[in-house]
């Protein structure tokens, strides 16, 4: 159903901090469902202005199969209706649709629009199995393939048009498919918490990420991630417990993405919340740090859909983990993010030993000054919505106690010299002062001496 949303004060509080328990992250995710819902409906009405009825009737006819699931098999519309990639969809969608230079005689239009069909066929055979859809549905196929988002897809010989798929065997207009391919899951369990993740390499609207996505992955690799999966969560939900307990409120779905070999990728996107881009191949503990970086995007990116923490600007500021001056707004989401990689390493830094200890040591002194230093520049931008001054401030209020807390000489040296290292190559590509402060001096966040790092950028 759609409704109102609002975050009550214990909630958002929990959340500023950095946390934020399974209720507040479920809110979070039930105020994306009525988003994702309004996006479906302004779809199907935005293309009913914009073309004529006998080009959006199949449309309708989706629309009105999907109102019939959401009242008898609401569990089964809403799995479909809130697969990120339904979200990614509807917005591509919106965005053609709204496009002034928008062409209704563009050749793949019906084939984008049309997917509608495909996910109100998902939803019927969610909820009825045996039988598949209670109608006929048009269904248009993208390389041969007819996609059913969060199940797979089938193979067609042709596009099959108003068809109806049915039955566990999934036939098509009384044919049985001659191939089908299904979605995969990698799940774990461990301190009596569980957590499931699907794996989207099929789905046509899955490239909303900044890197490309791999082809349907072979079994070895699923095996693979299955295993590294299992060891990650075994981490998680061991060493960063209040991290593991809330994740499967939000995060639902992986798209594996291709990188160079040794070459660690991830992402998140606005439109897909729920989903999360990853290259398959990573070791364990990058797995897991990568789940909380990405969750904390989810929940800030969901907290931004429900209430203004910035305002919109030309001023671009310098955010340490990357080369190029961000608004604050995306300053604010890296720090969210970086917030929680810093606590993931803070934490295994006192459950592992030897290099891996070392290493967690200098990981954890690193991003505790990246964030330390954007919530300096955060606090001095001028920018920030009263609730976004209430994130930064529970941002700060986790950090703080952090500076108080000993890392060892070495690690420390050489998280400083990362620190220094990344200012200098900073000012050297954008040509302004290196540094927010001395660059011998890795700063407390709480200490508001000193310049903002603010540029501005025509860009």
């Amino acid at each position: 159903m759609i409704g109102t949303h609002r975050i009550g004060a214990p909630a958002f509080d929990e959340l500023a901090a950095g946390q934020g328990d399974f209720a507040a992250v479920s809110a979070l995710a039930r105020a994306q469902e009525s988003r994702r819902l309004l996006q479906v409906y302004a779809v199907v009405a935005t293309a009913r202005e914009r073309l004529p009825g006998a080009r959006t009737a199949h449309l309708t006819e989706a629309l009105d199969l999907l109102a019939h699931l959401q009242r008898t098999a609401p569990d089964a519309a809403r799995t479909v209706l809130t697969h990120p990639y339904t979200g990614a969809w509807a917005m591509r969608g919106l965005l053609r649709l709204r496009a002034p230079e928008f062409d209704p005689a563009a050749p793949d239009l019906d084939q984008l629009l049309g997917h509608l069909g495909s996910i109100a066929a998902a939803a019927a055979l969610r909820a009825d199995p045996e039988h598949g859809t209670p109608g006929r549905v048009e269904l248009y196929t993208v390389g041969g393939w007819a996609h059913l988002p969060t199940l797979g897809r089938v193979r067609v010989a042709a596009d099959p048009g108003r068809i109806a798929l049915t039955g566990r065997q999934w036939s098509v207009g009384g044919r049985l498919i001659s191939r089908r391919q299904f979605n995969r899951r990698c799940s774990a369990s461990a301190a009596g918490l569980s957590a499931t993740l699907s794996i989207e390499d099929l789905d046509p609207y899955r490239d909303v990420h900044r890197w490309q996505p791999t082809e349907r992955l072979t079994a070895h690799q699923v095996s693979l991630l299955q295993r590294n999966f299992a060891f990650a969560w075994d981490q998680l939900a061991h060493s960063h417990r209040a991290y593991a307990a809330a994740l499967p409120a939000a995060l639902s779905t992986l798209v594996p993405v291709a990188a160079g070999p040794g070459v660690s990728l991830s992402s998140s996107s606005r439109h897909a919340f729920g989903g999360l881009a990853l290259t398959p191949e990573v070791g364990p503990t990058t797995l897991a740090v990568t789940l909380v970086h990405e969750f904390q995007h989810n929940k800030l990116g969901a907290i931004q859909d429900i209430t203004k923490l910035s305002a919109r600007s030309a001023a671009r500021y310098r955010a340490p983990w990357r080369l190029d001056p961000r608004p604050v707004g995306a300053l604010l989401q890296g720090a969210y993010a970086h917030l929680g990689i810093a606590d993931f390493w803070r934490a295994r830094r006192h459950v592992v030993e030897g290099e891996e200890q070392d290493r967690a040591q200098a990981e954890f002194a690193v991003h505790r000054a990246h964030v330390g230093e954007a919530i300096r520049t955060l606090r001095g931008s001028g920018e920030l919505t009263p609730d976004g001054e209430r994130i930064v401030a529970g941002m700060a209020a986790t950090a703080e106690p952090w500076w108080a807390e000993d890392v060892p000489a070495d690690a420390a040296r050489r998280a400083a010299e990362r620190v220094r290292s990344g200012r200098r190559t900073w000012a050297e590509r954008n040509g302004l002062a290196a540094g927010h402060e001395p660059a011998d001096r890795v700063v407390d966040p709480n200490d508001t001496s000193g310049a903002s790092g603010r540029t501005h950028n025509a860009r």
